[in-house]
């Protein structure tokens, strides 16, 4: 009985939240003499039972685009056949979710949503959980979270607000074990985090996801290549050390905000690190051996106002990141790929639809810069524009040449972030599996539109 109420609770759950978004005032009407005593309609939250330190606050955004790519060659359509580019169009990102809060004290977060709605994807109303903690403020310095969350150590963007971030998607460098262990950035977790004068730190300890659970499906070592199991499934030990130069940024919850968009002044410098026992294995000589994934991070966050004819902000962000995940561990990521399926004919480290080799044993440097415009119009406010830039260079083991990657957009807020246009330009490489080299560069254009409902 109780899991088939839990089953009609988690299936009719996104229908109410967007009752409670789109007709907060019919929805309070309907249930004020039980539970809602007040609500904000400007800002979808709700006081319950009477009582003004138990507040309901209901939010999410969608992103939704189009996108045209250059096919890495060999790629085919639904049909099997052949394609050298595709235009689409998609939702990236769905989010539905709220906060329940108890004074400063206690909060409780639950959200769904999902990923890559597409002619190939998911479809609509498929939606799952995402976000279900629970986070105990004890006092400043320390505070405990509990459940499946973002929270994640290594680096600034381990943990990402993705609907504040300048560019229109994740720098996935800093998503090493991204759809395998964790299911789309969400992990099972415990964690300590806290503030101590201008430092902020977080301790989190993960349970992997096994693979049934993610849908994950790594290939099968080739000889003396790593690849990720879950044949252990060992806990995870991962944590970030960021320190505040100028004003303190408030890190309560798990997610870093992308860019502030001139409304604060932070200059940050963070350490990071991730271990787990036996993550990786390989085969060498029909030998099978276990490997530590083994992951460290430095990274540089600047976000600045700028009073200037032109200028309203600058941001940056600049990381170093050292990933020892086993001999010649590669993986190619493609972030909303329009491919059905891959005929590797021309013999390439890439596979099928817009994938590059993003991730694997090596070196990176990784940094974002854009530069924020004065509000447009004097009688009418059209927004503001940011250019930006993108580039990632690794040195990966398993590669001879340096993968370069790296993309230029801009974003127009019409409304800051709550929203906004942005296009963006990729140029990404095609990499050789026989000489590991690159042999050629591909585009990929995408306009994203993100709205966000708070």
């Amino acid at each position: 009985m109780l899991t088939k109420q839990l089953h009609s609770f988690i299936r009719w759950s996104p229908l109410f939240l967007l009752t409670l978004l789109l007709c907060p005032s019919k929805t309070y009407s309907q249930i004020k003499d039980t539970v809602i005593s007040k609500v904000d309609k400007s800002k979808f939250e709700y006081t319950l039972f009477k009582n003004p330190d138990l507040k309901l606050k209901l939010g999410g955004y969608i992103q939704a685009r189009a996108q045209y790519t250059e096919w890495n060659p060999g790629s085919t359509d639904k049909d099997g056949n052949y394609k050298n580019d595709d235009f689409g169009v998609a939702v990236r990102r769905l989010r539905l979710g709220g906060n329940l809060t108890y004074k400063d004290k206690f909060k409780f977060r639950f959200a769904v949503g999902e990923n890559n709605f597409n002619k190939k994807g998911k479809d609509f109303p498929y939606l799952k959980i995402l976000d279900l903690y629970g986070t105990y403020n004890i006092y400043k310095p320390f505070a405990v979270s509990f459940g499946k969350s973002t929270y994640d150590g290594l680096s600034r963007f381990a943990a990402p607000s993705t609907s504040t971030m300048m560019q229109t998607d994740l720098n996935v460098i800093t998503q090493p074990t991204l759809n395998y262990t964790d299911d789309i950035t969400r992990e099972l977790s415990l964690v300590f985090l806290g503030d101590i004068g201008q430092l902020n730190y977080r301790m989190v300890f993960i349970k992997p996801f096994s693979f049934d659970y993610t849908g994950a499906n790594p290939a099968t070592p080739n000889e003396g290549v790593a690849q990720f199991t879950d044949k252990y499934s060992n806990i995870q030990y991962t944590s970030y050390i960021k320190y505040d130069f100028l004003e303190k940024e408030n890190n309560r919850g798990p997610n870093f905000i992308g860019t502030y968009l001139g409304k604060k002044n932070y200059l940050s410098i963070g350490i990071g690190a991730k271990y787990q026992h036996d993550a990786l294995y390989s085969e060498t000589n029909s030998l099978i051996s276990y490997h530590d994934m083994k992951l460290w991070s430095a990274d540089i966050f600047w976000d600045q106002a700028v009073s200037s004819i032109w200028i309203s902000a600058v941001n940056a962000y600049v990381g170093y990141f050292d990933y020892d995940l086993g001999p010649n561990y590669i993986r190619n990521v493609g972030i909303n790929s329009p491919a059905f399926g891959f005929d590797n004919t021309d013999n390439l480290v890439n596979t099928g639809g817009n994938s590059y080799p993003f991730l694997g044993s090596g070196q990176t440097f990784y940094g974002h810069f854009g530069l924020l415009f004065n509000q447009m119009g004097k009688q009418t406010d059209w927004g503001q524009l940011e250019p930006y830039v993108v580039l990632q260079s690794s040195d990966f083991d398993a590669l001879e040449e340096d993968m370069i990657v790296g993309s230029v957009g801009l974003n127009w807020y019409l409304n800051g972030h709550y929203s906004k246009l942005s296009l963006d330009i990729q140029n990404r490489p095609l990499f050789s599996e026989i000489d590991l080299k690159e042999t050629d560069r591909k585009y990929m254009c995408v306009l994203q539109y993100c709205y966000i409902i708070h």
